[in-house]
């Protein structure tokens, strides 16, 4: 039996499995984001049938990452592990149990280890325009190890995760990178994220964070069609498992 699945919901969430534990990451289940980034494709689970969860990781503030709306479908016991600094804001909306890490922090939940790790990102809300705390994600058990990254520009901050722990799944952003003069600092585009799993050294890559939400008129085609052929170039197609929402990847 496999000790690993991943669920690709739709866009940054993932429904995580590891080790009997049951991990949501980032929930959005809206059918808008702040509005007007209407929904292109409906979700790969709806909330009624997401297993029992273990806990709730958020990367980051921004609206397509921290839907607050969202948030009805879970209990309020349930955790919520948010960036250093986030937990504030946070429990002004949901009176769920909050763990903040900062990068370095780890938290055990159940025997499965959180580790926070940093990113080059920001998560802010416009109303107050303030930058927030981002951060990645690794769950570690004794059997697997999955890395997930909200969002972030490309960075050393890969090469130094994939000298620190073995991956076996790197779920990794490759859209919204247009425009790009204004997202570089931010984001990655799908090249960019082909060379941060080949710096995790991960044995197999996720793309999440594509398809799903329409920003700014974004084709919702080029970012995979950049990631194949990115991926062809480097011999890397068999170990970059493109889901779509509701499909599952098991290790």
């Amino acid at each position: 039996m496999s000790t690993l699945q991943i669920t690709h919901v739709g866009h940054g969430t993932n429904l995580i499995q590891i080790q009997g534990q049951n991990f949501l990451t980032d929930p959005v289940f809206s059918s808008r984001i702040f509005r007007f980034f209407k929904r292109r494709k409906p979700e790969g689970l709806v909330p009624q049938d997401l297993p029992p969860l273990s806990a709730i990781l958020v990367s980051h503030a921004h609206y397509d990452h921290l839907d607050i709306f969202s948030y009805k479908y879970f209990k309020t016991t349930l955790p919520v592990v948010v960036p250093k600094g986030l937990g504030k804001f946070f429990s002004k909306f949901l009176p769920n149990p909050v763990v903040e890490l900062a990068p370095g922090g780890k938290h055990l939940q159940q025997g499965v280890e959180i580790h926070a790790l940093p990113v080059r990102h920001h998560g802010s809300r416009w109303l107050p325009i303030r930058h927030r705390a981002a951060t990645a994600y690794l769950l570690k058990s004794p059997e697997s190890c999955v890395y997930f990254c909200g969002d972030s520009a490309y960075g050393p901050h890969f090469q130094n995760a994939g000298e620190n722990f073995s991956i076996d799944a790197a779920l990794l952003p490759i859209g919204g990178y247009h425009p790009r003069w204004w997202l570089k600092k931010q984001k990655m585009t799908p090249e960019e994220a082909l060379q941060a799993f080949e710096d995790l050294r991960a044995k197999q890559m996720i793309p999440i964070n594509w398809g799903v939400f329409d920003f700014f008129r974004e084709n919702p085609e080029e970012a995979w069609k950049r990631l194949e052929a990115g991926a062809a170039q480097k011999a890397l197609g068999p170990r970059v498992r493109l889901l779509q929402p509701g499909q599952v990847f098991s290790a």
